[in-house]
C-alpha cells in the first residue's frame, strides 16, 4: 500500500517535473558558462614538407589560438605549451592545397579542464612547388662613407657565393644574395666584420649559412696625375749594336701618393729592356713601367714598342749608339708593372 502510494507521487504531474529539471539543468549549464572566459594566443606555424616540394605561395608564420576554459586554468597555461602544425609531407604534386591545422597540447595545457581550444583559421590553403637549389654570388651593401681622404681599395667576402634552396620557379629568378648593411662611416683602417645575409624572398632558404665575412682594405686618397710626351729610355743595349730610329715618347695615367711626388721624376717611369738582344735585327719588345711605390698605374701608352737595331757604326744621321744614359736610381722605384718581352723578327 505504501509502495504504491510512493509511485503516485513520484509519477504525479510528471511533465511538470520534467520541465523543471531540464530547465534546472539549463540554469546549471548557463551559470558554468558564464564562469568560462576566453583568453588569445599567438603561436608559430610550423609546416611539415618532403624534400621533393617547396611552398610557393606566402603563408602566416603564426597561428591564433582561442583558449576557453575557467580564468586561473587559461592563465596557467603558456605559449610554449601549445603547437601549431602543418602536415603537407604527403603532397608530392605541384598545385595549391588546403591542410587542416593540428593543434598539440603539453605540460599545463593536458591537465586543465575544463579546457576549450581551436586555432583560427582552421586550416590553410598554400601552393607547392617543385624545390630547386643553386650557388648565387654574395653582394656587399654599404652605408655611409669613409673618413674623408681615404678609399676603398679592394675588399673580399667569404664565402663569396651560397646555396639558395625553395620553389623552383623563384630560385631560378634568383641572381644575388645581398649582405646586411656594412658601416664605413668613419674608417680610415682595413677592417673586417661579420656580416648577416639578407633574403629577398621569405619562401627561399639559405643552406648552411646565415653570415658571410667582410675584409676591407683602405687606404689613404691617392690623386690622378697625367703624365705625357716621357721619353723611353732603351736599358742594356749592348756596346756592339745601337738604335736605327729615335724612340717615341709615351703617355702614363696613375694614382699616385702625394707624398711619393717629391721624389718622383717622370722622365724615369717608361723604359724598354735591350739586354737580351745581340744581334742586329728587328724587334717587338713590351714597355715597362716603373711607378713610386704605392702608386697605381691606371693605363700607358704605348704597351709595345717596334725598333730595329744594327751593328754599331755601320751607319750615322739620327742613330742612337750603345752609349745610354742610365736611369735614376731602382730604389725610388717600385718593380716595373710590365716586363720587357723582346720578340725578334730580323735576322
Amino acid at each position: 500500500m505504501k509502495l504504491d502510494r510512493f509511485f503516485k507521487l513520484t509519477f504525479a504531474d510528471w511533465p511538470a517535473k520534467v520541465l523543471s529539471l531540464a530547465v534546472a539543468l539549463l540554469l546549471t549549464l548557463f551559470f558554468n558558462l558564464t564562469r568560462l572566459e576566453q583568453r588569445t594566443i599567438n603561436i608559430p606555424l610550423t609546416v611539415s614538407l618532403n624534400d621533393e616540394m617547396a611552398p610557393s605561395s606566402q603563408y602566416p608564420r603564426m597561428v591564433r589560438v582561442i583558449l576557453r576554459g575557467e580564468r586561473d586554468v587559461i592563465y596557467s597555461i603558456r605559449e610554449d605549451e601549445v603547437s601549431a602544425s602543418l602536415d603537407l609531407a604527403g603532397y608530392k604534386n605541384e598545385g595549391v592545397f588546403k591542410a587542416p591545422i593540428r593543434l598539440e597540447k603539453r605540460g599545463n595545457a593536458l591537465t586543465a579542464d575544463p579546457l576549450e581550444i581551436h586555432p583560427e583559421p582552421s586550416e590553410i590553403a598554400i601552393g607547392l612547388e617543385r624545390r630547386m637549389a643553386k650557388k648565387v654570388p654574395v653582394t656587399p651593401s654599404f652605408k655611409g662613407f669613409l673618413e674623408s681622404g681615404f678609399e676603398l681599395t679592394t675588399f673580399d667576402l667569404v664565402p663569396s657565393e651560397v646555396t639558395v634552396s625553395g620553389p623552383a620557379g623563384l630560385v631560378a629568378r634568383t641572381t644575388e644574395v645581398s649582405t646586411d648593411t656594412i658601416e664605413l662611416s668613419g674608417k680610415k683602417s682595413d677592417f673586417t666584420a661579420n656580416v648577416r645575409l639578407l633574403k629577398k624572398e621569405s619562401l627561399l632558404s639559405l643552406d648552411g649559412k646565415e653570415t658571410v665575412i667582410f675584409s676591407a682594405k683602405v687606404r689613404k686618397s691617392l690623386d690622378i696625375k697625367n703624365f705625357v710626351n716621357i721619353k723611353i729610355y732603351p736599358q742594356g743595349l749592348s756596346a756592339s749594336l745601337e738604335i736605327t730610329d729615335i724612340l717615341p715618347t709615351g703617355n702614363v695615367r696613375m694614382h699616385i701618393p702625394e707624398e711619393a711626388m717629391g721624389n718622383f721624376d717622370q722622365n724615369a717611369l717608361l723604359s724598354i729592356d735591350l739586354s737580351t738582344l745581340t744581334k742586329p735585327g728587328t724587334y717587338m719588345l713590351d714597355v715597362a713601367v716603373s711607378a713610386p711605390e704605392g702608386a697605381v698605374v691606371e693605363t700607358f701608352e704605348p704597351q709595345t714598342l717596334t725598333i730595329s737595331l744594327r751593328s754599331a757604326g755601320s751607319g750615322s744621321g739620327s742613330q742612337l749608339s750603345g752609349s745610354i744614359p742610365s736611369l735614376p736610381s731602382p730604389s725610388l722605384f717600385g718593380a716595373p708593372q710590365q716586363q720587357a718581352a723582346p720578340q725578334a723578327n730580323g735576322f
